[in-house]
């Protein structure tokens, strides 16, 4: 428990920030666009990260997020596989290019973890989703996902709501709706990877 609480207390104070003079990657169809290297700080540690991709998340012809994934610089991860298993600092930065209410973004990060684990993680799942379901979030709001090597994923609404979910295979599970078998759509697993 006093473990979790020095844990929480550091992410919330910071969780990311660009590394100065880092060369920036644009996602097409959007203005948002990625440092290729942040710094995490995780407990009193910070962490290099690179951009290993973006990506854009549509909904039919709609873009609906843009999203640029990061893993701790000194992973040697190869491949989409690796990355999603991996139990190193990384994050998914999603910024949102219109307004979805929280409840259809709930809905579908159900129906994307569901498609890899049917039946499992109810209880990670319900607090997943209560936090997604807790605010709508708007155009140009940011979302970072940050997996907590060893305890589990930190989730925060920018500016709204923060809170953890602990365990480390739920959080593999959230990797692998971009990473997994059974992802979101190839386009965006190979745009998430092509920089590995």
């Amino acid at each position: 428990m006093i473990r979790k609480l020095a844990v929480t207390a550091c992410l919330l104070v910071a969780v990311c920030s660009p590394v100065t003079a880092a060369e920036m990657v644009g996602v097409t169809g959007s203005r948002t666009q990625y440092p290729t290297v942040v710094e995490a700080t995780i407990g009193d540690k910070k962490v290099s990260q690179k951009l290993t991709g973006v990506a854009m998340r549509k909904k039919l012809v709609v873009d609906v997020y843009a999203v640029g994934s990061y893993i701790d610089a000194a992973s040697k991860v190869k491949s989409a596989e690796e990355l999603a298993s991996a139990d190193v600092v990384k994050q998914l930065h999603l910024v949102l290019e219109r307004t979805v209410s929280g409840k259809d973004m709930a809905a579908a990060f159900q129906d994307a973890i569901r498609a890899n684990y049917p039946t499992e993680f109810k209880d990670e799942m319900e607090k997943f989703l209560d936090i997604l379901r807790s605010h709508n979030v708007n155009e140009g709001d940011h979302v970072w996902l940050t997996h907590v090597p060893g305890f589990g994923i930190y989730v925060n609404l920018v500016g709204k709501k923060a809170e953890f979910v602990q365990n480390v295979k739920f959080a593999k599970a959230v990797w692998e709706i971009y990473f997994g078998p059974k992802n979101i759509g190839d386009n965006i697993k190979k745009g998430l990877s092509s920089r590995l």
